[in-house]
């Protein structure tokens, strides 16, 4: 189906459930009410550890991201699922800056608070990434398992076929051998079909089951209504299948391309520097302009001061309406993670080395563990300067984006597209098929094609050769 259509689609469907929310908002609100307090009437231990683990679920998705960034050949779509967690996280903090919905727990004195999130509520954030980091890891972090199972299984049977040689070199295959051989072959089809659809399954009644018991147990926890919930959900979906229908295909062409060794991609690499800042300023000032509409227009001095009442009740702090981690000035905060993005893309334009995917695995396999903890720790280490950031704070919510939240998450993604793959040229440790192989693409000249870059990739993988 054409992507404009599927577009609409989707869009249509999305504003649809945003009137429907809207129209019935009291009535999610007074069942939610009473579902959270049935809920909330004898609270075990186990119970409570139970909701708080799929509460938390949501840091696991990005821990597989690093690991396949740092230890995988699936390195440039390790990176687009990060760019689609932080669009997600970041659409979400600008919707609560524009709904303004209190948390049950800051306005129903019969909800407990469980957890003590302090910013606004609607839709929940926790059930939109949920659904957008647990769709989308098996669909970009690990999309070639099925394929390397089936390789696997077929290079066993290849090895395993007995064949005869004759001195002349050619291969026969008795009529007695291609008999087993084929059934054997069958049979290992046969074992991998099933083992697919028993995965597949277990996948998805796993991914199923996460998602609606992340829901659930942010109303358990006092923290969120069924219909912050559910619109949650919608938006979680309408990003996740708006992404993998409509922009993954194109966007991880172009990226491909502008990693394509030809001189005539570097100028246009270069307008992506401007092009980034231009976006983080347009996000910044959304935000910024949200956050005075709110405190302008939307602040309610009694209903304010009762919900600041119940989150210093629940943190034992002493927050007021200017503190940074109170409602709207926490969203303006959190918005501030779009500079990752722009880290990301700056540090690649800087760098402008090449990606050629399916080079890593291939080398990994063949250096010593102390080399791969070598090229750890020059991830970690550039990370370093960004610790006296952490300590940084002021009762300027502005003050601390700018001096906070802004630099390190733009230090973050400069590190990891910009500092590392320097890094690891300067002290040896590159390997063949990283993210940004740092080459001499600026020495090129215009008549040259990307057949210069690959020659330089074959004589460093020959020096891999002989260093190994």
């Amino acid at each position: 189906m054409n992507k404009i259509i599927l577009s609409i689609v989707f869009t249509t469907l999305l504003i649809a459930y945003i009137v429907i929310d809207i129209a019935f908002n009291d009535e999610l609100w007074d069942v939610s009410k009473s579902f959270a307090i049935s809920m909330q009437k004898t609270i075990p231990l186990f119970e409570q550890l139970f909701y708080e683990f799929f509460s938390d679920i949501v840091i696991i998705p990005p821990i597989a991201a690093f690991y396949c960034f740092v230890y995988d050949d699936n390195k440039l779509n390790a990176l687009l699922y990060l760019g689609v967690v932080i669009t997600s996280v970041t659409t979400n903090e600008i919707l609560k800056n524009i709904y303004h919905q209190a948390r049950p727990y800051m306005i129903e004195p019969e909800i407990r608070s469980l957890k003590c999130n302090s910013d606004y509520g609607k839709p929940s954030g926790h059930s939109q990434n949920s659904i957008v980091m647990l769709i989308l890891m098996p669909v970009l972090l690990f999309p070639s398992i099925r394929q390397l199972r089936r390789h696997r299984i077929q290079v066993d049977f290849q090895d395993n076929n007995e064949k005869v040689e004759p001195p002349t070199g050619y291969t026969i295959y008795t009529e007695k051998n291609s008999e087993l051989g084929n059934s054997q072959y069958q049979v290992n089809t046969n074992l991998q079909s099933k083992f697919k659809i028993a995965m597949k399954v277990i996948l998805i009644l796993f991914i199923l089951l996460s998602i609606v018991l992340t829901g659930i147990s942010r109303v358990f926890l006092g923290v969120h209504s069924l219909g912050q919930v559910l619109l949650g959900w919608v938006w979680g979906l309408y990003i996740t299948l708006m992404y993998i229908f409509v922009i993954h295909a194109s966007l991880r062409e172009y990226i491909l391309n502008l990693v394509n060794p030809k001189r005539s991609r570097l100028e246009e690499m270069n307008h992506i520097i401007p092009m980034a800042f231009f976006l983080l300023i347009v996000l910044l000032g959304l935000s910024l302009g949200l956050l005075k509409m709110n405190s302008l227009y939307y602040y309610d001095k009694n209903d304010m001061s009762k919900w600041i009442a119940r989150i210093n009740e629940c943190k034992s702090t002493h927050y007021t309406k200017e503190s940074p981690q109170i409602l709207y000035n926490s969203c303006f905060q959190f918005t501030g993670v779009g500079a990752l993005i722009t880290g990301l893309l700056v540090g690649a334009v800087l760098v402008q080395g090449s990606y050629e995917e399916g080079l890593f695995n291939k080398w990994k396999k063949k250096l010593s563990t102390l080399y791969h903890l070598k090229r750890f720790l020059l991830l970690l280490l550039p990370f370093v300067i960004l610790i006296p950031f952490l300590f940084i704070s002021s009762n300027s919510v502005v003050l601390q984006m700018i001096c906070k939240i802004l630099p390190l998450c733009f230090g973050a993604g400069f590190i990891v597209n910009g500092a590392f793959p320097y890094l690891l040229r300067r002290f040896n440790l590159q390997i063949p098929g990283d993210f940004l192989f740092f080459c001499q693409r600026k020495q090129l000249d215009d008549e040259q094609s990307q057949d210069s870059l690959y020659q330089q990739i074959k004589e460093y993988n020959d020096q891999y050769q002989i260093k190994l």
